[in-house]
């Protein structure tokens, strides 16, 4: 036998009759339910806390805990910022030093290139045998 398309629409519980009733009964019932108290020693009952305290307390702790967090996430901002400043100086510096190591090696080619005409053409006067003053 196969399954009527409806059955997978709604849920299990309320295919039946008597089971769609009493689920519908116990979905729609908002009030709480009342426990009576019985003399035997050996039954523990259900003992209800006070449920709004409770969440009062968590409520409170949560808002605490929310504190210390906002409280390490302003820390950390603070923290990157002043990071970010040593970054932006340290860039800069770099940036000097970079200029200046083309600049020096530029020289340096420079003064290896005259070394160079220097060694292939020496001065006049140790041709000649006279120094001049």
């Amino acid at each position: 036998m196969r399954p009527k398309r409806t059955d997978s629409i709604r849920p299990k519980i309320f295919q039946s009759p008597a089971a769609s009733v009493t689920a519908a009964y116990a979905l729609a019932k908002s009030e709480k339910l009342e426990f009576i108290e019985t003399d035997d020693s050996n039954f523990e009952g259900v003992r209800e806390n006070n449920p709004v305290q409770d969440f009062s307390i968590e409520i409170n702790a949560i808002r605490e805990e929310n504190k210390v967090l906002e409280s390490s996430v302003a820390e950390v901002k603070a923290e990157n910022s002043r990071v970010r400043e040593k970054i932006d100086d340290i860039n800069g510096t770099y940036a000097e030093l970079s200029k200046e190591l083309h600049s020096v090696q530029g020289q340096l080619v420079i003064e290896r290139s005259r070394c160079s005409k220097l060694e292939v053409f020496p001065f006049p006067h140790t041709f000649s045998g006279n120094l001049l003053s």
